[in-house]
């Protein structure tokens, strides 16, 4: 964690760190509580919080980002049609060229 200089911070900015501080630690509290609540209330209709989550269409905290899955072609080179781009993620060199030659993107839209 990196360290912060407080000699160097005037008394209103420490005021200010002191009341960011004391409202992200009551956050923080009220979150935990809040959390403590529902595993209780859980426990005691006898249901885990996993079943609960899944019930509710979530998933497992900290599972990371979900899957897309395959995406359909959205985009083909007019004239090779084994280039395609599903409009996700960086647009695909081939696509720059085209542009850059004068076709726009709804001239290679499928």
């Amino acid at each position: 964690m990196k360290k912060l200089n407080l000699s160097a911070l005037s008394a209103s900015e420490l005021q200010q760190l002191k009341s960011d501080i004391e409202k992200e630690l009551n956050d923080r509290s009220s979150k935990l509580q809040a959390i403590e609540e529902v595993k209780k209330l859980a426990a005691s209709k006898g249901l885990k919080l996993e079943e609960l989550f899944a019930e509710l269409g979530g998933s497992k905290a900290g599972k990371g980002k979900r899957e897309l899955g395959p995406a359909p072609v959205r985009f083909r080179h007019p004239q090779d049609s084994s280039l395609t781009w599903s409009g996700r993620g960086k647009r695909p060199n081939w696509m720059k060229e085209a542009m850059d030659k004068g076709l726009t993107e709804d001239q290679m839209r499928v």
